[in-house]
C-alpha cells in the first residue's frame, strides 16, 4: 500500500467531515490529494467542509496542494515565475 493516494472527490457525498481526521490516523495526512467532482461539487464546497473539519491549517495545506506537489516534485515558486 506505499503507493495508494487518496482524494477528496465526492467526499462530501460519501462521508461526514470526520472523514479527514479519521483518514488522517489510519494512512497519515500525507496520503490524502485535495481533489474535486467539479462541476458536480464545487471547490468552495471542499474548502468550507476542510475549514470544518477540525484538521489543522498545516494539515489542510498539504491536502489542498502540498502533498501532491512533494510526491510529484511540482516546484511551486518555478512554476508562478514561468507564469508571469
Amino acid at each position: 500500500m506505499t503507493n495508494v493516494y487518496y482524494d477528496t472527490a465526492a467526499s462530501p457525498f460519501l462521508y461526514s467531515k470526520k472523514i479527514y481526521a479519521i483518514a488522517r490516523e489510519i494512512v497519515g495526512i500525507e496520503k490524502i490529494f485535495f481533489g474535486t467532482d467539479f462541476p458536480l461539487i464545487s471547490p468552495s464546497r471542499y474548502f468550507k467542509e476542510l475549514e470544518e473539519s477540525g484538521l489543522s491549517k498545516q494539515d489542510r495545506e498539504k491536502i489542498l496542494g502540498l502533498n501532491f506537489s512533494g510526491r510529484f516534485g511540482f516546484d511551486r515558486k518555478r512554476s508562478e515565475s514561468n507564469i508571469r
